[in-house]
């Protein structure tokens, strides 16, 4: 459908990527990854025809449909969100137009008129409605939506109506620049679950690996310049990834091996006349070797670091009492009892408007509510991290000098660097005035203040939204770690799966009686457990069980049930880590003792084969002849050792 063929693309003396050659196919879910500024948007406007190579060719085929959801736009429209779907795209509406002139003509009975209505049928304009309705109910839209004016909804809403669209109507290939980043959590899920089975062509930039590991089969790797196509999810390139990374370590390794045995050998003889070409040989083979490049992991570095640690709070973190709160004649909410407790790592599910941003900036002190009580714990230190608060930075500060500013005494100048870098700042860009960077890159380093000097308590807003799936990983890692109290609202299905250990759901109808309007606010509801409890839970209808709040005593009682689960939950998972501890540390020995064994071998090798380098061994043809025998046995059990080596590093957990 679309050719690719020597690609290029530079600007100034920035080359995004060269000689790029590859096809997209019908039927491809492909996603797209690479670093933030790699050029994956850019490769989007390239396709589109809004960007001019600097190279290289595009071809597409006549009559492709292509659809593009930018990352940061908004839709404008005149229409009313359900018009906006159902009129229909380009060739739609000509087709319409076609349609209503054979009618005014009184030519409907005609060839051409059945034509038209069999072509509309087949683009499935007929369907557009039910389709519609459907798609929107999804993404989050109420039925008192579908016939609201566009131009009356904010960014993010309008946004979600052109992602509506692309989805409702025929498109053969849909380019999609982080589809998620305007929408709720349960919004993502629906959309996730659609593209899975979805029956079209796309090419989706996301930082979700939930996403890309279960809607895509083909994976395009931009880095270094450089554009891969892998078939298989992302998942399967990780793999991929890693094995060529071991692959390449080791050679490394026995590369830098062989070098020291050289540098050695040349080291010892080289002031020796007799060994005056053997010194030479040696020098030409250490010439002749390939040079190995082992490019910085800096997801290796990153799983060295550890949050340092904070001093320990009471048990009851913050607790709010009789909250009260509303924008207007909106109440968001009435009567709200809340309380957040040590150590939970807590997600705010819900859908969009619900009041999970409005609570986490109650929780976080931000905002005041106009009635009740918020008692903040003993001890307790809160940060509240937000996409839209950049007031905590010093624009005349470079981005290094921030983080100095952030780090305690004791944090190292390389411990710094790591954790800028795990955020996309690295280099030169450490350097870089706060006043110059963009509203991401400040985003961003203000989250990377966090992780170099932490409170006991983080209240986050989206903090995945600017960071690329490495980093998004590194945040996982670090919080994992993270001994204090968690709160946070995302999207990202991957990243609240990973972190969240505690689900608290925020619905305006939660405890609504039937025939309720929903104008006393949201209500919460906690879930002891993950995030797929969670899922399970909502899936089995649990939510709506309880059509008013339970006696006190039930709900201690369910409350005292759930802490028990979780807690044999957790015995059985500390279990597990102990049972996988011992087993990595048996397979772990074996391997150190192979390793041992063959590094002995080899020294034992390197031995017989500067005896054998001396003519005088030959004296001795038994001798000579029992030390090449060896030197073979040696090499072959070497061999055997790097194969049962690569076999327990597989039986590694």
């Amino acid at each position: 459908m679309i050719f690719i063929n020597n690609l290029s693309k530079t600007y100034g003396k920035k080359t995004l990527f060269e000689g790029i050659s590859l096809n997209i196919n019908r039927g491809e879910k492909i996603g797209m990854v690479g670093p933030n500024g790699a050029g994956k948007s850019t490769f989007f406007h390239l396709l589109l025809g809004d960007a001019e190579p600097s190279a290289g060719t595009i071809q597409t085929q006549k009559g492709v449909r292509i659809g593009y959801l930018p990352q940061e736009s908004s839709f404008h429209s005149e229409h009313t969100v359900l018009d906006e779907l159902t009129r229909g795209d380009e060739g739609i509406l000509k087709l319409l137009k076609e349609k209503e002139d054979l009618e005014r003509a009184d030519q409907a009975a005609s060839f051409r008129y059945g034509e038209i209505l069999h072509e509309l049928d087949i683009l499935g304009y007929f369907e557009l409605e039910h389709k519609a309705e459907k798609v929107l109910m999804g993404l989050g839209f109420k039925e008192r939506d579908f016939n609201r004016p566009i131009t009356q909804m904010s960014g993010g809403w309008q946004m979600r109506v052109l992602l509506a669209k692309l989805l409702v109507l025929p498109y053969d290939i849909l380019l999609l620049d982080e589809p998620t980043n305007y929408l709720d959590l349960n919004a993502a899920l629906w959309l996730k679950s659609y593209l899975a089975g979805y029956g079209g062509t796309f090419l989706m930039i996301s930082h979700d690996k939930s996403f890309l590991k279960e809607v895509t089969n083909e994976t395009l790797v931009l880095e270094h310049g450089q554009i891969a196509k892998v078939t298989g999810s992302y998942e399967h390139y990780e793999q991929l990834r890693e094995e060529q990374r071991l692959t390449l370590e080791r050679r490394f390794e026995q590369q830098e091996k062989k070098r020291k045995q050289l540098d050695q050998f040349i080291a010892r003889f080289h002031a020796q006349p007799n060994k005056a070409a053997a010194v030479r040989n040696k020098r030409k083979t250490i010439e002749r070797m390939e040079e190995i490049h082992l490019p910085p992991d800096m997801r290796e570095s990153i799983r060295t670091f550890h949050f340092p640690r904070t001093r320990p709070s009471g048990h009851r973190v913050v607790k709010l009492e009789n909250i009260a709160k509303s924008y207007g004649e909106i109440r968001v909410y009435q009567g709200l009892d809340f309380e957040i407790e040590r150590g939970e790592k807590a997600v705010l599910a819900g859908e969009n408007g619900a009041g999970k941003s409005t609570l986490l900036k109650i929780l976080a002190g931000v905002i005041p509510s106009d009635a009740g009580n918020r008692q903040v714990g003993h001890n307790v230190d809160i940060g509240y991290f937000s996409q839209t608060r950049l007031d905590t930075l010093n624009p005349e500060n470079t981005v290094l000098e921030e983080a100095y500013n952030a780090a305690p005494g004791t944090m190292s100048q390389e411990a710094l660097r790591t954790i800028l870098g795990a955020f996309l700042f690295s280099g030169e860009d450490v350097d870089k005035k706060v006043s110059i960077l963009s509203g991401g890159e400040k985003s961003r380093l203000n989250l990377a203040k966090f992780l170099i000097h932490p409170p006991n308590c983080l209240f986050l807003d989206e903090p995945t939204t600017h960071l690329d799936v490495d980093a998004v990983d590194a945040l996982i890692r670090a919080l994992e770690h993270y001994e204090g109290t968690l709160v946070f609202i995302s999207h990202d299905i991957h990243f609240v799966r990973s972190v969240a250990n505690v689900v608290y759901e925020v619905s305006a109808s939660a405890w609504l009686q039937p025939g309720q309007s929903g104008k006393e606010g949201s209500q919460v509801r906690k879930f002891f457990g993950n995030f797929d409890y969670y899922l399970e839970k909502r899936d089995q209808g649990l939510m709506d069980l309880k059509p008013k709040k339970p006696k006190q005593g039930e709900e201690k009682a369910r409350l005292q049930m759930e802490r028990d689960r979780v807690r044999q939950e957790e015995k059985q998972k500390k279990e597990e880590e102990r049972r996988r501890k011992a087993h990595n540390m048996s397979v772990g020995n074996e391997i150190q003792k192979l390793k041992k064994e063959k590094q002995e071998l080899e020294l034992e090798s390197y031995a017989k084969a500067r005896a054998l380098s001396d003519p005088r061994t030959y004296a001795n043809q038994a001798k000579a002849r029992d030390y090449g025998q060896r030197l073979k046995e040696i090499e072959l059990r070497c061999r055997q050792i790097d194969v049962e080596v690569a076999g327990l590093e597989k039986k590694l957990e």
